[in-house]
């Protein structure tokens, strides 16, 4: 038996393209236009405070499917608002407010790839300065050091030495190649070091193996948070569970029998 798409109410079209424009505007970017109108892009000039503030974080939602979510909302909610019998001059001026804070709202959500990602490097950033460390105290060269981690790692942190790699076997300089790293939230210290230590040919064992305690340091932070925070998220689940529990069992049998006694005076 076919549906009838014509019987449709209105309401059941809107949520349809409430729904459809959500998960559009939430899927992942390609790879290659997650740079395109991005803070980090090139343009003329440094932006205006504004418009850094409605482009968002460098990994957000791209900006053209926030836009277009927020319109879809704002229109949504334009209609609910004539619908109900509101003034016109609230239902105008909700959209652009609704416009507005969807835009900037979706643009500081932190995917859940971006946390993930954040998350393993912190995890993996000891081991890895550790056994460069040992690399290079065993008599190897830093680049030899850098593809040892490369191959013994997966994930993020191989990923971001691979660029190093990829950057001296193109003929880049060392020093150059590990400076572009400097601003590395978890490896960027160990980099500059290391830069510095290509060009003045200094050894830096003990040096990584102090960038690989303090990033250990930050590792055990990091895991004490999430341990606290357990408890935090473990809240809404007891609330669940219990509160229902507790009704049934401890309200439903009072109220009932004092109705029972009630009824039958």
């Amino acid at each position: 038996m076919g549906v009838d798409l014509a019987a449709a109410s209105p309401w059941a079209w809107v949520a349809a393209v409430c729904a459809a424009a959500t998960v559009l505007a939430l899927l992942p970017p390609p790879r290659d236009l997650r740079s395109s109108g991005e803070p980090g892009a090139t343009v003329p000039g440094e932006p205006g405070p504004v418009i850094a503030w409605l482009r968002g974080r460098e990994d957000a939602v791209p900006l053209g499917r926030r836009l277009g979510l927020g319109a879809v909302l704002a229109g949504v909610a334009a209609l609910l608002a004539v619908r109900v019998g509101a003034p016109v001059w609230l239902s105008v001026g909700l959209a652009p407010v609704l416009l507005v804070a969807a835009v900037v709202l979706l643009g500081r959500v932190e995917p859940s790839s971006t946390r993930r990602r954040r998350q393993t490097l912190v995890l993996q950033t000891p081991q890895a300065l550790e056994l460069m460390a040992s690399c290079l105290a065993a008599g190897l060269p830093v680049r030899s050091a850098c593809a040892v981690v490369c191959d013994a790692f997966d994930g993020p942190v191989a990923e971001d030495l691979g660029r190093v790699r990829a950057a001296t076997d193109l003929g880049v300089a060392d020093a150059e190649a590990w400076q572009a790293l400097a601003g590395h939230p978890q490896l960027g210290p160990a980099a500059a070091d290391l830069a510095r230590s290509v060009e003045s040919g200094t050894l830096l064992v003990s040096t990584l193996r102090h960038h690989a305690t303090q990033a250990r340091e930050r590792r055990q932070a990091a895991l004490q948070v999430v341990a606290r925070s357990v408890g935090v998220r473990s809240v809404m689940p007891l609330m669940t569970c219990f509160i229902p529990a507790f009704l049934l069992l401890g309200v439903v049998p009072t109220v009932a029998s004092a109705l029972a006694r009630a009824l039958s005076l």
